[in-house]
């Protein structure tokens, strides 16, 4: 006979997948399960080799595949006939089933932001006016559910279904530090007291943490090839000098050289892009070079007109350019 499997998230991270965990270990149906490290590059891929949605939990009992929280204990109470599942009365029961959809569908403020972590210190933070209602609305739903229960400290007496559902939210409570009345303080310690929980917090508490996302790298300068045997006696401790811009030489053997990796540079080759770089008159740095055109000085806005001017007048039109003082590239020295 086959067994059930159960496909879960991260135990620190996955709210979903603690739902029907929990309901299979209260009742004590004997099943196997995989853990499938969420927040990673191969996660989706991970899970959508048993989860055609493409995310957990997802139950395996046979040819069957369930892929939803609350589908999952349905399904579980009905095959194996778990009690309890459901309020018997009817109407305790029409509240129930209400209240556990409300849960499922609804409450976006407060996952948002109050998200189910089980390992971030515990310490409450502040909340929308949207994430507040969400919480006043889960303490209402909590104490009119006791109010109807009898016997057990659970939503409607024996637990059900419904205390599945709202399990992860009582541990956001305690991990957030939300103040609460008396009656909800009371039902997040009965969650808190259950042995399932407390080993899926330890559990929990046992799992590598994700890793981080790597920052993306500053643009780098070029730098000219360094040789090998100065960049081996170079030690790591050693400040990095800053970069010798490298001004890029016309000729073809030096952009063939500059193209191919230095590791596959021949010999040939690099001497070619040496010779280039030497005959190749390096022209001088020119202040300004990284402003906008109207960040120019009167002088190089003088410079920029002429030049466009003299282009115009190639191509035949008569656009004649201003005359303006020649200006030295260099000094006189003194009679």
């Amino acid at each position: 006979m086959s067994s059930l499997h159960l496909y879960l998230g991260s135990k620190s991270l996955s709210s979903w997948s603690l739902r029907p965990w929990l309901f299979l270990r209260h009742h004590r149906v004997r099943f196997s399960e995989s853990v499938i490290a969420l927040d990673r590059p191969e996660t989706r891929a991970q899970i959508l080799r048993h989860s055609p949605s493409g995310r957990v939990p997802a139950l395996v009992y046979g040819q069957t595949r369930i892929w939803d929280s609350l589908a999952i204990c349905e399904y579980a109470a009905e095959t194996f006939a778990l009690p309890g599942a459901w309020p018997l009365d009817p109407a305790a029961r029409a509240f129930a089933r209400s209240v556990a959809c409300e849960m499922h569908a609804g409450f976006a403020a407060l996952r948002s932001e109050l998200p189910f972590d089980t390992r971030r210190d515990r310490a409450p933070v502040a909340c929308s006016d949207a994430a507040q209602a969400d919480i006043e609305r889960i303490c209402a739903i909590w104490r009119s559910a006791r109010s109807r229960a009898t016997g057990a400290d659970w939503l409607f007496g024996p637990f059900g279904i419904v205390d599945a559902m709202f399990a992860p939210v009582a541990l956001r409570f305690e991990r957030y530090a939300v103040r609460l009345g008396t009656v909800e303080q009371r039902y997040v310690d009965t969650v808190l007291r259950h042995p399932a929980v407390q080993e899926w917090i330890k559990a929990a508490a046992a799992e590598s943490p994700a890793p981080q996302p790597a920052r993306p790298a500053a643009p780098s300068q070029p730098v000219p090839d360094v040789p090998a045997a100065k960049a081996a006696s170079t030690s790591p401790t050693e400040t990095p000098q800053p970069p010798v811009p490298v001004v890029a030489a016309a000729p073809a053997a030096t952009a063939a050289a500059e193209a191919t990796p230095p590791s596959q540079v021949s010999p040939i080759a690099a001497a070619a892009k040496s010779a280039a770089e030497t005959l190749t008159p390096k022209p001088q740095p020119t202040p300004h070079d990284d402003i906008g055109e109207d960040e120019l000085p009167p002088s190089r806005k003088r410079a920029a007109t002429s030049g466009a001017a003299t282009a115009a007048a190639g191509d035949g039109r008569e656009n004649k350019p201003e005359p303006r003082p020649k200006l030295r590239s260099f000094i006189l020295p003194p009679d």
